[in-house]
């Protein structure tokens, strides 16, 4: 994957990344395929289509009915029935498949790409996006790989899936992920930065390691709980009388175990970070067990009153949108591209590599 070199970005973003929001900056793709009819992706084309001069918008899906029904509520101006041909003189391709079937979907497409095209996906894990990217995406093509969290306040905590729920208001206000290739130029992030704020979307650029550490902790080690749970207590000899007594709590807190074969593949592609943070749960545990142990009621009360609270500034945050106070954040902290981007949301690590470079001594 090569940099953009002397391209100009399909969007101008104007002096500030609020021009988009104020109606002053312009989007010039004149066609985006979305490859991949979901919840997210099909948000993003209602997004797309709200713009005053909306592009035409090309989907397509394996399961034609999912497709057919997203261009009856109005995501899609067509249709196409292979993804290649879908792909055809984009300007902008979104890639919502299941992290399952992203790198064969790379593949196909690869050849339909027109040079100077902008490619993304929306998946949950980037490492192995980014590989795939590099390994099988032309260079005359840019990437970066995306991950739009809805806003907070519309979703809450429920599960938000199914075209029915799909709407432009998801991602007004929400937080638009960025994880950029190794040689990624000021036009790249301007591009993309300039999807995200059609959409009324916050960027935040942050690094693969980070973004993939992070969803550790919050994805894969809830579906490792989920299992830990169901196998020390479905595969045990007193099953057949507890199932009687499991109700909405078991349900809930079980509930990660759903689609094993996609959540499996995501965990086992995320492994390192995974495990990082199965150590440190495991340290947790055994420090519940010797409270027990040690009949410290006083100690386990202080942990389940201290778990609680934190849940509860959790939700509390969650509501208030994106963060409260970090909604501030220093331009001096932003990269040169930055500057012409406005006031963007950076990841730590990423703002800190991206401002001294690579070569930089990290701090301590």
């Amino acid at each position: 994957m090569t940099g953009l070199g002397s391209y100009e970005p399909p969007y101008s973003v104007g002096t500030s990344g609020t021009a988009a929001r104020e109606g002053n900056a312009t989007m010039d793709f004149k066609r985006v395929a979305i490859i991949g009819t979901d919840c997210i992706s099909a948000s993003i084309a209602l997004g797309l289509k709200a713009q005053k001069e909306p592009p035409e918008i090309i989907g397509y899906d394996a399961d034609t009915v999912a497709a057919d029904l997203a261009r009856a509520q109005g995501a899609f101006d067509r249709v196409e029935r292979k993804p290649g041909r879908a792909c055809q003189d984009a300007d902008l391709v979104i890639v919502a498949v299941p992290l399952t079937r992203l790198r064969e979907t790379f593949a196909t497409i690869a050849p339909h790409l027109q040079p100077g095209c902008l490619v993304t996906d929306t998946a949950r894990l980037k490492a192995p996006v980014m590989r795939w990217a590099e390994e099988l995406l032309p260079e005359s093509v840019f990437f970066m790989g995306g991950h739009p969290i809805l806003n907070p306040v519309i979703v809450g905590v429920e599960p938000l899936e199914g075209l029915e729920a799909a709407s432009a208001d998801l991602l007004r206000e929400a937080l638009y992920c960025f994880t950029t290739p190794t040689r990624t130029s000021s036009a790249a992030i301007d591009a993309f930065a300039g999807l995200a704020l059609t959409l009324e979307a916050h960027p935040f650029f942050i690094g693969v390691t980070e973004h993939d550490g992070l969803q550790a902790g919050v994805e894969g080690l809830p579906d490792l709980l989920a299992i830990a749970l169901l196998r020390a207590t479905v595969d045990t000899p007193g099953w057949q009388e507890m199932r009687k007594f499991a109700g909405y709590r078991f349900a809930v807190a079980t509930e990660a175990a759903d689609d094993a074969h996609k959540r499996h593949s995501v965990v086992f592609l995320n492994r390192e970070n995974v495990l990082r943070r199965l150590n440190a749960l495991l340290s947790e545990l055994v420090r519940l067990r010797d409270i027990l142990t040690h009949d410290d009621a006083e100690a386990l009360e202080e942990a389940f009153v201290a778990a609680a609270e934190g849940r509860d500034r959790w939700i509390e945050e969650r509501e208030q949108g994106m963060w409260g106070s970090e909604r501030a954040v220093s331009v001096e902290r932003i990269p040169t591209a930055g500057e012409r981007i406005g006031r963007l949301f950076f990841g730590d690590y990423m703002a800190t590599r991206l401002t001294e470079g690579p070569d930089h001594p990290r701090r301590r």
